[in-house]
């Protein structure tokens, strides 16, 4: 019997291939990793690609349990250039699948597929953002070529809510009419947030203070959340904000917060592995974005905390239960929102937000893209 089971187990062991640009982990990052985890232990093999050199080490402590191949590169389009010669010289590995989630990578791996490699692979593309609103000029016109050079080929699509689905579409409706294009929600590892969440970090014990967390670039709004802080800050002075995440706008908040006089009351802690301590001993938790595909972070901070504040920044946040809503790039409404929120009882939100939460399980994920391919 237990030969029997071994065989079959070997018999549809499937061999995926990740693609990353950098080996920080947040956001999409985070979603790549979970199911490269959750593939690992339900027996199938895993070959993570990074395009760049190690250096944030998210992935270090998963290099026993699946190949994790460094490029020797700072910038990843570097990486992008050199994948397909890569691929010609080195990568002998059969692949059933790959699984991308930024749109240069994942139309650098259909355009490989166009020209000869990955012939019996499905190419798995998850969309990370709503890139047509996004950006304009020269850098959406790259985006823009590399979803026409490799897409084509790819087996499935993911978008992460109906509205950025439907701006896909509509920008390239000719590409995407013979593609498979299907929404399916983030999901989030439950058993990871339940251990991490565990730890305490005692240095918050005894703080009042609001968090957010994010890349810190224009996106993340966090320049508007500052602002606003300075004017929640005015009616409740013993407050603080914590902004996790790192980012080349770091010194330019900082010199936001310090032209408010506020250096005593922002801190930037830099990239943090484990936010969930963060997320429940905060009186409130709050996401900035101007724009977002849809915020994996928010419901980090729905798990751990009845009280999040969010801008209307993407598709899907509007349906969300219990959350306090508000217009993204808009500084007046943000501080209201912020304070709306920590003058509610919001008890009942743990119930909602856990059955919210219920469906978005890893599993769910990959037998949702299993059935759609």
């Amino acid at each position: 019997m237990k030969r029997s089971q071994s065989l079959k187990n070997k018999i549809n062991t499937k061999n995926w291939l990740f693609v990353l640009p950098t080996d920080s982990v947040q956001g999409s990052e985070q979603i790549v990793m979970n199911l490269a985890k959750y593939l690992v232990k339900n027996g199938n093999k895993a070959q993570v690609i990074i395009l760049t050199k190690k250096n944030k080490k998210g992935w270090i402590h998963l290099e026993n349990e699946m190949k994790i191949i460094y490029f020797p590169f700072a910038n990843y389009i570097w990486g992008i250039l050199y994948f397909i010669p890569y691929l010609f010289f080195f990568h002998k590995q059969k692949t059933d699948y790959t699984f991308t989630s930024q749109t240069l990578i994942n139309g650098t791996l259909g355009f490989s597929k166009k020209i000869g490699f990955f012939k019996n692979t499905k190419i798995i593309v998850r969309e990370s953002n709503s890139i047509f609103d996004l950006f304009k000029g020269p850098k959406l016109m790259l985006y823009s070529l590399f979803y026409r050079i490799g897409y084509s080929k790819s087996s499935l699509v993911i978008c992460q809510t109906e509205y950025m689905k439907t701006q896909l579409v509509t920008a390239l409706p000719k590409l995407f009419e013979g593609i498979k294009v299907q929404v399916i929600p983030n999901p989030i590892d439950f058993l990871e947030i339940e251990t991490k969440a565990k730890v305490t970090i005692k240095a918050l014990k005894n703080k009042k203070y609001l968090v957010a967390a994010g890349r810190l670039v224009p996106a993340k709004g966090f320049d508007i959340l500052i602002e606003a802080f300075n004017k929640v800050s005015l009616k409740i002075p013993d407050l603080e904000l914590i902004i996790l995440g790192a980012g080349k706008d770091q010194k330019k908040l900082e010199e936001i917060r310090d032209s408010l006089g506020l250096e005593d009351k922002i801190t930037f802690p830099g990239y943090v592995p484990n936010v969930y301590p963060y997320f429940k001993e905060a009186e409130a938790c709050i996401l900035s974005s101007r724009i977002e595909g849809f915020p994996n972070v928010l419901l980090q901070m729905m798990s751990q905390n009845t009280k999040a504040v969010a801008t209307l920044s993407a598709g899907g946040i509007e349906d969300i239960p219990g959350i306090f809503k508000c217009a993204p790039n808009n500084i007046e409404e943000l501080s209201h929102a912020i304070i709306d929120c920590l003058q509610n009882n919001t008890e009942k939100n743990r119930s909602i937000f856990d059955g919210y939460l219920q469906g978005r399980t890893q599993d769910s994920f990959y037998k949702a893209i299993i059935s759609n391919i």
